[in-house]
C-alpha cells in the first residue's frame, strides 16, 4: 500500500474550491469595520467545515474515477492517476471512498444541522454531475456551478451571517469561467479525439466555447461592478472600492489570456498560482480592498493614508 496514492485518489490540489465557504466572513456588510473577518472565533466552524467538504468532495472524486477507469487510461493525462494505472484496486478505492463521505457526513452533522443539509445536497448534485448530469452540454457546467454556489453559502449557516444574491451570483460566474474554460483547453489539447474521453464533447465546439467564455467574463466583471457601486458608489470618497473593478477584470482577462494559448492552468485552475501575472494580480486586489475597505477607528486606512499625504503637499501661497 503506497500512502502517496491515497493521497492522489483524494485529489488535495482541487481543495481549493473548498475555501469558498470563507466568503461568508469576507463580504459581511463591508461598510463596517469587517468585525466577521477580524474575529478569530469564526475561523473555528468554518475550518472544520471546510475540512467536511474536503473529505466529501474527495470521496466524490474518487467514485467519479471509479466510474472512468477506462477513459481514463486512454487519456494522455489522467491515465496515470491510480484506478487507471492499477495501483489502486476499484474495490479498494470504493471503501475509502465510502469512509472519506462518512467521516464528513458525520463532522457535519456535528456542526451545524443546516450545514448538514446542505452538504447531502452539495454530495447529491456532484453524484448527479459524476452519473448523468455531466453527459448534457452547458448542464453539466451549470451544475458545476451550482456546487460551487453550495460550498460559499454553507459557510454562512457555521457562522450565523446572511448570505446575498451577490454572493451566489459571483461565485456562478466564477464558477462558469472556470468550466467553460477548462473545455476550451480539454478540447484545445485532445482535439478531435475529446468525445473518446468524454461524450459531452460531440455537443460542444470552439466557437461555441469562445462565446461562452466570453459571456461568462463579461458576467462576472459586470456583477461585481454593480455590486461594488451598490454598496459604495456613494461612499467613494473614503471607501473607493470601485478602484478594485480595474484589477478584477485585469485577471479574468490574464486567466482567459492562459487559456486561449493553450496554459495548463485551464485544466488545471490550482496551477495559477505558479502564474505571476495571476499572483501579483490576486495580491494587488487583496491589498487595494483592505485598504478601501477595513477600518482603524473611524477611519478608513485609504483616509488615513490619503490626509497622511495630503498633509505633505504644501498650501499655495496666499496671493
Amino acid at each position: 500500500m503506497n500512502i502517496k496514492d491515497y493521497l492522489r485518489i483524494m485529489r488535495p490540489h482541487q481543495w481549493y474550491k473548498n475555501f469558498l465557504i470563507y466568503l461568508a466572513i469576507l463580504f459581511v456588510d463591508v461598510r463596517e469595520p469587517l468585525p466577521a473577518i477580524l474575529n478569530f472565533v469564526n475561523y473555528i466552524p468554518l475550518t472544520l467545515g471546510f475540512a467536511a467538504f474536503c473529505m466529501v468532495s474527495s470521496a466524490g472524486y474518487i467514485f467519479n474515477d471509479v466510474k472512468d477507469i477506462e477513459e481514463d487510461a486512454a487519456h494522455p493525462e489522467k491515465k496515470n492517476r491510480p484506478l487507471p494505472a492499477g495501483t489502486i484496486s476499484r474495490e479498494t478505492a470504493l471503501v475509502f471512498g465510502a469512509v472519506l463521505i462518512v467521516a464528513g457526513l458525520t463532522l457535519s452533522y456535528f456542526l451545524n444541522g443546516i450545514f448538514f443539509i446542505m452538504v447531502i445536497l452539495y454530495i447529491l448534485n456532484s453524484q448527479a454531475y459524476n452519473y448523468y448530469l455531466r453527459k448534457y452540454a452547458v448542464v453539466d457546467v451549470v451544475t458545476i456551478g451550482t456546487g460551487f454556489i453550495i460550498r460559499a453559502i454553507s459557510g454562512t449557516f457555521l457562522v450565523a451571517v446572511p448570505f446575498t444574491s451577490w454572493l451566489i451570483l459571483g461565485v456562478f460566474f466564477v464558477a462558469l469561467v472556470l468550466g467553460f474554460g477548462k473545455r476550451k483547453n480539454e478540447l484545445m489539447l485532445m482535439g478531435e479525439d475529446a468525445a473518446l474521453h468524454k461524450p459531452v464533447f460531440k455537443q460542444y465546439n470552439m466557437a461555441f466555447l469562445d462565446q461562452a467564455v466570453g459571456m461568462s467574463a463579461t458576467w462576472l466583471v459586470f456583477f461585481y461592478t454593480l455590486y461594488v457601486y451598490q454598496n459604495f458608489g456613494q461612499y467613494f470618497d473614503t471607501q473607493p472600492v470601485l478602484l478594485t473593478v480595474p484589477i478584477v477584470a485585469g485577471v479574468t482577462l490574464r486567466y482567459i489570456y492562459l487559456i486561449y494559448i493553450g496554459h495548463p492552468v485551464g485544466r488545471k485552475p490550482h496551477l495559477a498560482i505558479k502564474d505571476k501575472g495571476m499572483v501579483a494580480g490576486i495580491i494587488l486586489f487583496g491589498l487595494i480592498l483592505a485598504i478601501t475597505v477595513l477600518r482603524i477607528g473611524d477611519q478608513t486606512i485609504w483616509t488615513i493614508i490619503f490626509n497622511y499625504f495630503s498633509g505633505l503637499i504644501p498650501e499655495p501661497p496666499v496671493m
